[in-house]
C-alpha cells in the first residue's frame, strides 16, 4: 500500500528629520497620478533606488506601537516616508547601517492605513528587512521606529528592486546587473549546472515551484479562509539547499517530521546553509510521485494551503529526494525576505 504523508510548519518572526540623499535619484513614479499632500509622513515620490539617512532624535511618536514587537513603538520616535511604486514589481526595504536597533512597518496608503507587513531583527542582526510585491503607482507609508525606550538616533533606510524579468536584456531594478548576471535571477535558465542533485530530482523541484505559482495566482479557499490571488515565488538557492537536505536526511533515515532525528529545526536548518532571511514555512511530504500530486496534496490540507497562499512569503527552495527504495520525499521552505 502507498503512503502519502504530509505536515506543514509556519515561523512567524517579527522582524519586520532627514538627512543627506545618495547617490542621486530619480523620481520614476512621475507619469502616477498626483497625491494629495499629508503632514504624516515625508513624500518622496517613487525615487528609486532611494536611500535615505536620518535621525529620529526630537522627533515626535506618530505611530506608537509597532505592530510586530509588543510595546515596542510606545512613546518611541519614529520617522516615516509616503513611497509610491514606480512599477509593478518586488521591492526590498531595509534598514541596514542603521545605528539603532530598528523596527521596519509598512502601511497601506499614507497616515492610518493598516499595516501589511512589520520586520524587527533581520539575518540575525538588528537591523529590519520586508520584501513586497507592489502594483505600479502604489502608495505606501514606511515607518522607521525605534526596538526600545534608548534606540533614537541615525537610521538609514533603502529601497532596492528584484530583476523580475530575467531574459529581457534589460536591468529591470537598476542595480547594474542584467538577467542571469544578477543573483535575482534564479531560474532553471540561470541555474548553476553540474551540481550533484539527479537531474531529474531538479525538474521536479522546478516542476514544485511552477505548481505552485499557479495554484497562487489562482486564489484559494483553505480551511474556509479565503486567500486572494498572490505574488510567484522565487526559487532561493540556499533555501532549495536546506530543503534538498531535509528530504534527502529524512530518505536516507526513514523518518518523516520537521524536526530532524539530531533536534534541528527549520531555523536552523535554514541558517546553517547561510540563508539570512526570516518569516520562515515548511510543508513536507512523502509518496507523492509528481511536482502536481504533491503541490494537489498540500493544497488539500489547509496548514500547507495556507503556506502556499500566504502573500507574505516571497522565497522558496524546493528539495525533492528518493528513499533507497524509490519512495519520493519532499520539502518546501518558505521566506517572506533574505
Amino acid at each position: 500500500m502507498r503512503r502519502f504523508l504530509l505536515t506543514a510548519l509556519f515561523l512567524a518572526a517579527c522582524d519586520g528629520g532627514s538627512g543627506p540623499v545618495e547617490p542621486p535619484m530619480e523620481d520614476r513614479a512621475a507619469h502616477c497620478p498626483e497625491r494629495d499632500p499629508v503632514m504624516c509622513a515625508e513624500d518622496v515620490g517613487g525615487l528609486f533606488p532611494f536611500t535615505r539617512h536620518g535621525s529620529t532624535v526630537g522627533l515626535d511618536d506618530q505611530y506608537g506601537d509597532a505592530p510586530c514587537v509588543a510595546g515596542g513603538g510606545v512613546t518611541i520616535e519614529d520617522v516615516s516616508f509616503r513611497w509610491t511604486a514606480p512599477w509593478a514589481g518586488r521591492f526590498t526595504f531595509s534598514t541596514e547601517g542603521s545605528a539603532i536597533d530598528t523596527v521596519l512597518t509598512l502601511r497601506q496608503g499614507a497616515c492610518g492605513g493598516r499595516a501589511l507587513a512589520c520586520s524587527d531583527d533581520a539575518a540575525g542582526g538588528v537591523h529590519s528587512e520586508l520584501t513586497a510585491d507592489l502594483d505600479e503607482c502604489e502608495t505606501i507609508t514606511v515607518v522607521v521606529d525605534g526596538a526600545g525606550v534608548d534606540d533614537v538616533g541615525d537610521f538609514t533606510l533603502r529601497v532596492t528592486g528584484y530583476e523580475t524579468l530575467c531574459g529581457n536584456g534589460v536591468d529591470d531594478d537598476l542595480d547594474g546587473l542584467t538577467d542571469c548576471d544578477d543573483d535575482d535571477c534564479f531560474t532553471p535558465e540561470c541555474a548553476e549546472p553540474g551540481d550533484d542533485w539527479p537531474e531529474d530530482w531538479t525538474a521536479l523541484e522546478w516542476g514544485v515551484l511552477e505548481e505552485t505559482n499557479a495554484r497562487r495566482a489562482e486564489g484559494a479557499v483553505c480551511g474556509g479562509e479565503e486567500f486572494g490571488p498572490a505574488g510567484p515565488l522565487e526559487m532561493d538557492p540556499l533555501l532549495r539547499l536546506s530543503a534538498r537536505l531535509h528530504s534527502k536526511d529524512m530518505a536516507e533515515q526513514n523518518y518523516f517530521s520537521h524536526d530532524s532525528l539530531d533536534g534541528r529545526m527549520l531555523g536552523d536548518r535554514v541558517a546553517a546553509t547561510g540563508f539570512g532571511g526570516t518569516f520562515l514555512g515548511e510543508n513536507i511530504a512523502r509518496g507523492q510521485p509528481t511536482a502536481r500530486a504533491v503541490v494537489d496534496a498540500w493544497m488539500d490540507s489547509e496548514g500547507h494551503c495556507r503556506n502556499i497562499m500566504n502573500p507574505g512569503f516571497h522565497f522558496l527552495g524546493v528539495g525533492h529526494a528518493l528513499s533507497a527504495g524509490g519512495e519520493p520525499f519532499w520539502t518546501q521552505n518558505f521566506a517572506g525576505n533574505r
